[in-house]
């Protein structure tokens, strides 16, 4: 009962924000997500990868292959985090934040620009 409740609330949060652009990984927490956000979204969601050389291009395949699958709108950001992660190149253990933190800004300007 617990986790029904957890995810009816994770419904009323996802209906109360009427539209979401989901940074998806293909992971399973993303994943899960973004098949929640259409069950209660529908045509309102969007789902956005990260696309860069650091990552595999199967993930991304399998990524936009299932979002196509469920009918979601999926978008390619392109990343270059040698040139576009001030500090990237020397290796920094918050590597992996700093990336995903440039790539957020990304998705919350394309948000903007799909409202």
């Amino acid at each position: 009962m617990i986790l029904q409740n957890k995810l009816d609330r994770l419904k009323e949060i996802l209906n109360d924000m009427g539209s979401v652009m989901i940074a998806f990984s293909g992971g399973v927490d993303s994943t899960f997500l973004l098949k929640v956000a259409k069950d209660v979204l529908e045509d309102r969601v969007v789902a956005a990868t990260a696309v860069s050389y650091i990552y595999p291009s199967w993930e991304l395949k399998e990524a936009s292959e299932f979002a196509r699958k469920i009918g979601v709108e999926y978008v390619n950001i392109k990343v270059d985090p040698i040139k576009e992660v001030e500090g990237f190149k020397n290796n920094p253990q918050d590597r992996c934040y700093i990336c995903k933190n440039i790539y957020f800004q990304v998705c919350v300007i394309m948000q903007r620009i799909w409202e």
